[in-house]
């Protein structure tokens, strides 16, 4: 049952970045109010989770549940279209082993089981309910005005006010102070790309403890994604970029194009050889933006909602859960002293950029033509190969560790 009295914290969306906070909120005996906008459960991408996320879902009680229901993720492995090489990063080689494995999650189920998850700690959950806008006294939020299933509006009072709307990015666009001239959400030149994306049944994967990697192929317009699930699915995305997808001929769907982006590569080809596609390719645009502020007063911004990365590294779900766990422990402290100002926020927002810079320079690395050499390099420096599969695993947090250093400097030009 949730707690009586004012509301602490309303958070606009019940992904898995607010339902991590929710749930850890209410763990903490503050009253956290979700208002997801859908009716769970829903389809999303993003469904191959990071190592450093698990230290968030056992932090709120519920990795258990996840390995339970999920395909244990052990690595990471990558094929190149020219060299026809592969190259397997386990997660037991990174700096940090503390937890070696992640999970392929279905996301509909995923976030279905963290956000009942968050309502069974004690946190209230409302969903079909839309938060229409943020509500400021100056430069403070204090509130949201949200419409109900029915469409009645209502305005709720909180303390705090968390965006978790993913790439709405809500709180990025709500008018608040004098700064209204400057950018609030800037795209990132280079990294437009789509996503053309199906399920499939009986598609190629690993065995053993490798039966759960995720399976990236690199072509030369993008990339292709290959994530298994437990109950014999597997997502099948590509990735491309503008200039293929320039290449469309008058009359040509979604699902032609997807079928043609796999005949292109005989790798995807093969991995799909007597596999039956289980529902018409979808899109999904895939540029890569920031924001500007991801935290004020009275307000934070988690997730996707403070920027958005190019999902090679399979970085949304992880960023939002870790850096809504995070956020949950400022939250509490700036309530109990009082003071929910921006700068009680500020050593918060600072960890989440540092990690979410480190992610982009990655990305931009591999776009550029600095990182694929390295990936599939005969003989791997054994040092630069632990920094990569570190990153891959998520650990990405602390500034002044030396392999963040060095991957840092390596790649500064891309």
């Amino acid at each position: 049952m949730a707690p009586e009295g004012p509301i602490d914290v309303v958070i606009a969306g019940g992904g898995p970045g607010g339902a991590v906070l929710a749930a850890r909120l209410a763990k903490m005996g503050r009253r956290a109010l979700v208002l997801e906008r859908e009716r769970f459960p829903r389809f999303h991408l993003g469904e191959s989770l990071l190592p450093n996320s698990m230290g968030a879902l056992e932090g709120i009680g519920v990795l258990e549940q996840v390995r339970a229901r999920f395909l244990t993720k052990r690595g990471a492995h990558f094929h190149d279209w020219q060299s026809d090489r592969t190259t397997r990063f386990a997660f037991a080689e990174a700096f940090d082993k503390t937890y070696d494995y992640a999970f392929e999650v279905p996301r509909d189920e995923f976030d279905e089981l963290l956000l009942r998850h968050a309502a069974a700690c004690g946190a209230e959950t409302r969903e079909g309910w839309s938060v229409e806008r943020v509500r400021f006294e100056g430069a403070r939020a204090v509130g949201v005005v949200a419409r109900d299933p029915q469409g009645a509006s209502h305005t709720i009072d909180a303390r705090v006010v968390v965006d978790a709307t993913g790439r709405d990015a809500m709180l990025a666009h709500a008018p608040r102070t004098g700064r209204e001239h400057e950018p609030a959400h800037e795209r990132i030149a280079g990294l437009d790309k789509t996503s053309l994306f199906s399920h499939w049944e009986g598609a190629w994967r690993d065995e053993g403890e490798r039966e759960g990697d995720i399976q990236i192929v690199v072509v030369p317009a993008g990339w292709f994604w290959f994530i298994p699930f437990k109950d014999g699915r597997a997502s099948v995305g590509a990735v491309l970029s503008s200039a293929w997808m320039k290449t469309r001929q008058d009359g040509e769907t979604v699902e032609a194009m997807y079928k043609r982006a796999i005949e292109e590569s005989k790798v995807a080809t093969r991995m799909l050889a007597g596999a039956r596609q289980l529902w018409p390719a979808r899109a999904a645009a895939d540029y890569s933006f920031r924001v500007r502020d991801t935290c004020g007063d009275g307000w934070l911004a988690v997730g996707d909602s403070g920027g958005f990365i190019d999902p090679l590294f399979s970085t949304g779900a992880h960023i939002a859960m870790d850096g809504a766990f995070h956020a949950a422990a400022a939250i509490d402290l700036a309530l109990t002293a009082g003071d929910v100002s921006r700068e009680r926020f500020l050593p918060w927002a600072h960890r989440v950029r540092v990690g979410a810079s480190l992610f982009m320079q990655m990305v931009q690395a591999f776009y550029e033509g600095a990182l694929p050499p390295l990936l599939f390099a005969d003989r791997q420096h054994p040092f630069l190969r632990r920094a990569i599969t570190s990153m891959l695993s998520g650990n990405v947090y602390d500034e002044d560790a030396r392999w963040i250093r060095e991957v840092r400097a390596r790649f500064t030009s891309a």
